[in-house]
């Protein structure tokens, strides 16, 4: 359950702040404010908390699935990048260019176009000029909850399980970016970070709490760790080389240090503590774009907790994978032998119960044009 404040200006800001948002959704649902309709599929991924969510997880399930069958690309607004304007991830994009989780869709994905642009309608302009053999499939726009300038032929909305929206309020009291009741706009609503032992009744109080209509549909979701794979395997030709068994692996119980900068780092801390002897733990906040100061806090703290281990038991240390793609442009200042202690541990989504479903839904979204389609080419 969220921690709620007293402060009564807290509370004005966020009364503020929901009468805001409110107006800018009345204008849009009466057509004041027009989104604009493309002849392409567009499935929206996003959310309407602050906080991770698992929206890039999902983005590259649906890819997968996708993938083999259509041609894919992706949108994002490439959140803390120093860049601006319109930007084409490529294999040589850095995180200051693009941002980390485009950089680390484009790394993972080089067969997919991914667009870097606040201006979703411009990025979209952009992909409907393409030649007739370049020009995608289907367009995935990530976190596009609440740019209704683009209107979805698809909507996904993400929820944290651990942070339900019945318990939640407004910014800057609580972490909703809009009133709960903008679920509705979705067709779909999935359920993300559960425990892989979620029992039936607790699945059933979630689905009550969200009181969805009839045509939407809910789905379950966890987080799947892959093993640590080394800094280095982040360049790679597919998803599946970082799990080449010829990769170098860190056996149970290797001593390494943690180190995070995500919005909600305790499950990946505790997935670390129940397999590795964790020394110590870096934390940094969400998409941190790392100094040299950081850097060098990291080397010190790696080299103070190898003098305490000892010179015959090498320390490593485990990375989430988007603080992977931010480091991984930093190599050289690293250096060669601190590189090669650094693996980062890979993520996945994993759809609870009925996986086939989902994938289902997916493929009939991506073949779904939106209602009263009105090219703006």
């Amino acid at each position: 359950m969220q921690k709620r404040t007293n402060n009564p200006l807290l509370h004005l800001l966020s009364w503020l702040y929901g009468c805001g948002v409110g107006f800018r959704n009345f204008l849009f649902n009466q057509g004041v404010l027009k989104g604009e309709t493309y002849p392409v599929p567009l499935i929206c991924v996003g959310n309407i908390t602050v906080g991770g969510t698992g929206k890039t997880p999902h983005i590259e399930l649906i890819v997968s699935l996708l993938s083999p069958s259509y041609r894919i690309a992706i949108i994002s607004r490439g959140y803390k990048r120093k860049s601006h304007g319109q930007r084409v991830v490529t294999r040589t994009s850095t995180v200051s260019e693009v941002g980390d989780e485009p950089r680390q869709l484009g790394l993972k994905y080089p067969h997919v176009r991914i667009i870097v642009d606040g201006d979703r309608r411009r990025a979209m302009r952009h992909l409907m000029s393409l030649p007739e053999g370049e020009r995608p499939d289907v367009v995935l726009l990530d976190d596009g909850f609440q740019h209704r300038y683009v209107h979805p032929s698809f909507s996904i909305l993400l929820v944290d399980a651990q942070r339900e929206l019945h318990e939640d309020t407004l910014l800057p009291v609580g972490t909703l970016r809009e009133p709960a009741s903008a679920r509705y706009r979705a067709d779909c609503i999935v359920l993300t970070k559960c425990p892989s032992n979620l029992q039936p009744i607790n699945l059933r109080i979630m689905q009550r709490n969200l009181a969805l209509y009839p045509h939407q549909r809910i789905f379950f979701s966890r987080v799947i760790y892959r093993d640590p794979a080394p800094l280095a395997s982040l360049v790679r030709d597919s998803e599946h080389t970082a799990h080449d068994p010829q990769h170098q692996t860190l056996p149970s119980g290797t001593s390494v240090i943690a180190l995070a900068g995500i919005a909600s780092p305790n499950p990946f801390y505790d997935y670390l503590e129940r397999h590795y002897k964790v020394v110590a733990r870096i934390t940094f906040q969400d998409h941190h774009n790392f100094r040299t100061k950081d850097l060098e806090h990291i080397r010190s703290v790696w080299q103070r907790e190898q003098a305490i281990v000892g010179a015959d038991e090498p320390v490593y240390i485990i990375a989430t994978e988007k603080d992977a793609v931010r480091l991984f442009d930093l190599k050289q200042q690293l250096g060669d032998e601190l590189t090669t202690r650094i693996f980062y541990l890979p993520i996945a989504t994993e759809i609870l119960y009925n996986p086939e479903d989902f994938k289902k839904m997916i493929f009939q979204a991506a073949k779904a044009l939106p209602s009263g389609l009105r090219p703006h080419l």
